[in-house]
C-alpha cells in the first residue's frame, strides 16, 4: 500500500525498530565517549564515516526524492518523500565505521586488487561490527558498493543488521543511489521480530 509521508510522524515499523535500537546502544554509550577524543588520529581503515558525512551533507541540500518500502513480520509499508532526516536515515551505516582507536588491533584486512577493501572482526573479539566489505571506483576512489554486518547483544536485548548500500556518479557528483537494511530484533520474553528496509533515490 502506498502512503503519502508525514514529516515528523515515523512509520509503525521505524517506531518499533527505534525504540529497540536506543536500548540496544544506551550499552554502548561509555565506550563511545572514550573515542570521540582520539577521533583525529591517523585511520587504519577505509574512512566509512567521512564518506557518509559528505553525503548526509550532500543529500540534505539536494533533497532528492526517496522511495522507501519498509516490512516488518511480512507487512510492509511505502513512502515517498524528500523530506528525509539524512543524519537518522544513514545513522546504521555511520555505526558500522571501523576507525576507532579501539578497534585498530580487532579486524582482519584482506584485499584481492586495489578496488576491493574487506575487514573481518577477528574471533577472539567482541564488537558490533563483524565485517565490513567496500568496492570503490576505479577511477574516482569513491565507494561503488558498501556492505556489513552488525551485531548487538545483552542482557535484554539482541538484534542483527545487514546493512548495504550502492552509489553511482550523476552530474559528476557521487552519491547514494539505493541502500537496504534487513535482520531482526528480539527483546528477553518477547518473539524475534524480522525487518527489512529499501530505499532508493532519485525518482
Amino acid at each position: 500500500m502506498l502512503h503519502s509521508y508525514k514529516p515528523g510522524i515515523p512509520s509503525t515499523i521505524l517506531k518499533y525498530i527505534g525504540k529497540c535500537a536506543t536500548i540496544g546502544c544506551f550499552f554502548l554509550l561509555l565506550s563511545c565517549e572514550a573515542d570521540r577524543t582520539e577521533d583525529d588520529k591517523d585511520k587504519v581503515y577505509f574512512d566509512l564515516k567521512g564518506f557518509i558525512e559528505n553525503q548526509i551533507v550532500y543529500l540534505s541540500e539536494k533533497r532528492p526524492k526517496v522511495s522507501k518500502t519498509t516490512m516488518l513480520d511480512g507487512k510492509s509499508e511505502e513512502v515517498r518523500s524528500s523530506e528525509i532526516d539524512w543524519k537518522k536515515e544513514l545513522e546504521l551505516f555511520s555505526q558500522a565505521d571501523i576507525n576507532k582507536p579501539a578497534y585498530r588491533q580487532s579486524y582482519s584486512v584482506s584485499r584481492k586488487d586495489s578496488l576491493h577493501f574487506e575487514y573481518t572482526l577477528k574471533p577472539q573479539m567482541d564488537l558490533p561490527v563483524q565485517y565490513l566489505r567496500i568496492s570503490v571506483d576505479s577511477v574516482t576512489s569513491q565507494p561503488i558498493h558498501i556492505q556489513a554486518l552488525l551485531k548487538s547483544h545483552n542482557k535484554i536485548y539482541t538484534s542483527e543488521k545487514e546493512i548495504e548500500l550502492f552509489c553511482s556518479s550523476k552530474d559528476n557528483v557521487w552519491e547514494l543511489s539505493t541502500y537496504r537494511v534487513k535482520g531482526y530484533q528480539k527483546l528477553v520474553l518477547m518473539d524475534k521480530r524480522s525487518f527489512a528496509i529499501f530505499s532508493k533515490i532519485g525518482l
